[in-house]
């Protein structure tokens, strides 16, 4: 039987650490499974939090620190101590449903598989407002920057797509060959900068391994307030702009470009201004609210190629060009 490691950054959220570890201990665990938590500089209770469930946690439980602020620094010092056949990735604000460790354990028992993850649905804080209520059931990318993914309900390959962090486990052998998460395109603390899930997923496949998606392994994700508000929702598509131009710079270029950005982003860009009021003064808000997220998009890929906001390797990967 494969072992699982289970690792998981946290920073400043003990209530819904504290709720996520109470679903994780009831998993059916096996012999050599353990849980890594890594704290990313926490100031509130979970330390606390942390010390409480190490003492009766039913299969070892290790409690890291990481000074260094960001959740890939985090999860590669998790990673340095992971000693499973199988390193499973969750965050600290879902709740895994009483069957989501065997699910994963089996779907990786197929020696064709090296990467699997299933959906990502939402726990709402409050109601969500009506333009997202109504986008979000007929227009997929309203899902992404909620961290919310589901792909249908039946296993595939996941081809083009991406699976999330929250909720996807990979052989080590094959993280090990990868070389882990991307530092330079975690989530950092003040960006909104999130591509190292995109990343591994489409190496692990340009290797000639096989990255699936199994609808049975799900999580329930915490959606708070202020990620359902339009502010919120710009901001995410600029920052996911930047975090493309950064993957893109490493892959050959194709089709048209204008200073350096696709041709179709720019046409997208221009589409946007031009419709997005008329949408929303026709009352079609959902429509509205798309086509500025094109242009946010547009707007941060230009930013991220022509250096405005850059992407390194430093412990801040983040430079505004002066």
């Amino acid at each position: 039987m494969a072992t699982v490691s289970i690792i998981m950054a946290t920073y400043n959220r003990a209530k819904l650490l504290d709720d996520c570890l109470h679903h994780l201990r009831r998993q059916r665990f096996e012999p050599g499974d353990e849980v890594i938590v890594i704290d990313n500089g926490s100031t509130d209770a979970t330390s606390a939090v942390l010390a409480q469930h190490a003492a009766s946690f039913p299969v070892p439980f290790r409690h890291l620190r990481e000074r260094r602020p960001g959740k890939s620094h985090a999860v590669a010092a998790g990673v340095a101590f992971a000693r499973g056949d199988i390193w499973a990735f969750i965050d600290d604000d879902v709740n895994v449903t009483p069957t989501w460790l065997t699910v994963l354990r089996d779907a990786l028992k197929d020696e064709r598989i090296a990467l699997v993850g299933g959906p990502v649905v939402p726990r709402w804080e409050c109601r969500a407002p009506s333009w997202l209520r109504t986008a979000a059931g007929t227009r997929a990318r309203f899902t992404a920057p909620l961290a919310l993914l589901d792909f249908g309900s039946s296993s595939c390959e996941i081809g083009e797509r991406t699976l999330l962090g929250a909720n996807l486990a990979i052989r080590r052998e094959v993280m090990q060959q990868m070389g882990g998460f991307s530092t330079e395109l975690g989530k950092l603390r003040g960006t909104l900068l999130s591509g190292e899930d995109h990343d591994l997923c489409r190496r692990v496949q340009s290797a000639g391994f096989t990255a699936v998606y199994t609808p049975s392994a799900v999580v329930h994700h915490w959606v708070p307030r202020e990620r359902m508000r339009l502010r919120y929702f710009f901001a995410w598509f600029y920052w996911s702009g930047i975090t493309n131009a950064a993957l893109d710079a490493s892959q050959p270029r194709a089709g048209r470009m204008f200073l350096g950005v696709p041709a179709y982003l720019v046409r997208r860009f221009v589409v946007g201004l031009a419709t997005s009021p008329v949408a929303a003064l026709r009352g079609r808000i959902g429509e509205a609210v798309d086509r500025m997220l094109d242009v946010a998009f547009a707007a941060g890929y230009a930013a991220g190629q022509w250096r405005l906001v850059t992407v390194t390797g430093s412990e801040a990967p983040l430079r505004r060009a002066t």
